[in-house]
């Protein structure tokens, strides 16, 4: 699991290595965008129906290698606190940027 949420200063960018297991990243209430991707991989990623270290659900996006994918988070209720993140394959390095508006 990866903790964002103290993140106090925007925009804010962020790497750690994914395995193929999915990394529950925890989201500022802040934050109002994120984007994320690898240089080295295809990614996937989820919203709901992930869990830190479980397997990828069947529900689930992907960003091609060398592309970063930028998502507006919802607002209020309808904002999600978490994104799970893995690998297409072993492990590679993902960067995860954070915006507010």
């Amino acid at each position: 699991m990866e903790d964002l949420t103290q993140t106090t200063i925007f925009p804010h960018t962020y790497k750690f290595t994914a395995s193929s297991n999915t990394t529950q990243i925890n989201l500022p209430r802040i934050a109002s965008h994120v984007a994320i991707g690898s240089e080295d991989k295809k990614i996937y990623f989820c919203f709901e129906g992930g869990s830190d270290g479980g397997a990828l659900p069947s529900n689930h996006g992907f960003v091609p290698k060398e592309n970063m994918l930028h998502i507006a988070l919802g607002k209020g209720r309808n904002r999600t606190d978490s994104i799970y993140i893995a690998s297409s394959s072993a492990s590679c390095d993902i960067t995860i940027i954070l915006t507010e508006e």
